[in-house]
């Protein structure tokens, strides 16, 4: 794996695999990827992407994740339920978020953007981010 470039939040990197590009932030003892996005999708399209939480730390996390389609001016035109997930010590958890994108979306670029609030350790908050990338919807 390379590094291609740096996308969305300080810290945030952008891997080229072999299964396609992988968004990365390492912050705060967690390590956080981002997979299955594509670059282009169609009105009606499903956005579904594996959100995968590695906790590089000795002490029991919490997390949640908020899953949102930006338009124009980094206004949320969809928005996922925010998904609360629970890591051990040195484990790591995977969570398949998704958005359906209405028939009548407008074509051009949008901003997919999984973001992370702070997380606690054992109740005390550290850490938090957004790792983004653009998304082209054609018609």
């Amino acid at each position: 794996m390379s590094v291609a470039a740096a996308c969305g939040s300080s810290g945030t990197t952008v891997l080229q695999t072999p299964e396609g590009p992988v968004l990365q932030l390492e912050k705060d003892e967690f390590l956080v990827l981002v997979s299955g996005f594509q670059p282009l999708y169609r009105p009606g399209d499903r956005i579904t992407v594996q959100v995968l939480i590695n906790n590089q730390s000795r002490r029991f996390a919490t997390a949640r994740i908020r899953t949102r389609l930006l338009g124009r001016g980094q206004q949320a035109i969809l928005e996922a339920e925010v998904l609360s997930v629970n890591v051990r010590p040195m484990e790591a958890t995977s969570a398949e978020r998704s958005l359906a994108l209405p028939t009548n979306i407008g074509t051009g670029e949008y901003t997919l953007s999984i973001e992370l609030p702070p997380w606690s350790f054992e109740g005390r908050q550290a850490g938090g981010g957004s790792l983004n990338t653009t998304l082209r919807i054609e018609g």
